[in-house]
């Protein structure tokens, strides 16, 4: 479990005594904004760093640490860093409006420089490619990138690690070529090749060496974001599909333990609990880090309160005339809640697909209940009448109860409550998805 430790200043030995030998690391900010929060991260530590009256703090580390990569976080900027024993460097960032330059100096400076040079910032070919001519260019990128570690003259035993970052680097990135190749290349048409699953397969091994390096630890969530999605029609079928192969291909009980904890846990922080008896026992044999089961159990305690069966909080929402609408009102019947906002395009996106379902189940015993939480109260009665929205539409009037109650973080979101209020499903398919009316024609006296 990573530490935390909050350092004012100038921080003197974190771990011995003061005056064992340390390596220093100083930050300094140049410019008007320099008062974002600032962290320095590192395998097992966070540190969270308040600068001086000169916008600087200096953070000193005792020799008890290995060489490693570590991340220095300005507001949203990550910068990758590079720290060894006794090579001490400073960081600067000069803040120049939206553009933060940064620039190294001292011993340690040589690797940070090349960290954040050029040619790894823009290292993905772009994703309106082809996949074949993706993959490649994306093959013929490690070699560049390794040819231009090997001409920086380090010594051999960073080059070895450093070659098996940039790889994990790259090879992470697939699931983001599958997500947003369509966009990029403009077209609705894309399904994933069996040459691309092979090539991930191949491309992201076994290492269990390489747990404290972060662009690996992406790589084996990418790969089974890939995997898992292979043949699946819904988010439980790749989650199944992912702890099969977790458990079935991989031998090191340290990979095991993190991507079932990951993909576990994170299934459940967008659909709840409501399936956990399938996987709990999977969880149990192989997850055994003290911190990652309190956390596990402190996540599933948190969405019990919206698991199957439990009574919806109530709302209190005025419709586009005004009329103040509860839940209370809509007794006696099934509702479905959009919850969205006019500026939301994937919300805006489903919109024919839930006037299809508004026509379809014309008459039926379901409510279909729009909640907007747009901030501008205007654009959204502009688009309710001009788009002439069906079912019931309602303005959340800046009361965050029933998002908060529904733990919403990103929206559109989808709830199916049964007739007296209680939740059918906290997290429901949007209307784009087949599965949805499957689930309202098996609605008991529909």
């Amino acid at each position: 479990m990573t530490k935390i430790y909050y350092l004012a200043g100038i921080l003197f030995s974190v771990i011995s005594c003061a005056q064992s030998p340390k390596t220093d690391i100083g930050i300094y900010i140049k410019g008007e904004k320099t008062n974002y929060p600032t962290f320095l991260s590192t395998t097992d530590t966070i540190y969270s760093i308040t600068l001086d009256s000169t916008h600087s703090a200096k953070i000193s580390l005792s020799q008890n640490f290995k060489s490693g990569y570590a991340t220095v976080q300005f507001g949203l900027l990550k910068i990758p860093i590079y720290i060894e024993p006794n090579k001490n460097f400073d960081l600067t960032l000069n803040v120049d409006g939206p553009r933060i330059n940064t620039s190294f100096t001292g011993e340690g400076a040589a690797k940070n420089k090349y960290l954040n040079s050029e040619p790894l910032k823009n290292s993905l070919p772009p994703f309106e490619l082809q996949e074949s001519e993706f993959l490649k260019q994306l093959e013929e990128q490690e070699i560049k990138l390794s040819a231009n570690l090997d001409s920086m003259n380090f010594e051999p035993q960073f080059n070895q690690i450093e070659k098996k970052r940039i790889h994990y680097s790259l090879y992470s990135a697939l699931p983001s070529y599958i997500a947003y190749h369509p966009y990029y290349a403009k077209t609705a048409q894309y399904t994933p090749s069996e040459q691309l699953y092979t090539t991930t397969k191949q491309s992201i091994r076994e290492e269990p060496e390489l747990m404290n390096m972060a662009e690996y630890k992406n790589a084996l969530v990418s790969y089974l974001e890939i995997a898992g999605n292979h043949g699946s029609d819904n988010a439980l079928s790749t989650l199944k599909n992912q702890l099969s192969i977790i458990q079935n291909d991989f031998k090191s009980p340290i990979i095991k333990e993190f991507t079932i904890d990951h993909f576990i846990c994170t299934f459940i922080g967008r659909f709840g609990i409501d399936y956990c008896t399938e996987f709990a026992s999977v969880y149990e044999t192989n997850v055994t880090d003290p911190q990652k089961i309190a956390a596990y159990k402190a996540l599933c305690k948190k969405w019990s309160k919206v698991a199957k069966g439990q009574p919806s909080i109530d709302f209190k929402f005025k419709d586009i005339n005004g009329k103040e609408v509860s839940l209370q009102d809509l007794a006696g019947k099934y509702v479905y809640i959009d919850c969205w906002a006019t500026w939301c395009g994937p919300c805006r996106g489903e919109l024919p697909h839930l006037q299809k379902l508004e026509h379809q189940y014309e008459g039926k015993n379901i409510h279909f209940v729009s909640i907007s939480c747009d901030q501008n109260k205007v654009a959204w009665e502009k688009m309710v009448k001009e788009d002439k929205l069906g079912g019931i539409q309602l303005h959340y009037g800046n009361d965050n109860s029933f998002m908060d109650f529904y733990m919403i973080t990103g929206i559109p979101r989808f709830i199916l409550l049964d007739r007296e209020g209680k939740i059918i499903k906290a997290n429901a398919t949007r209307p784009s998805d087949p599965e949805t009316v499957k689930t309202f024609n098996a609605l008991e006296g529909i």
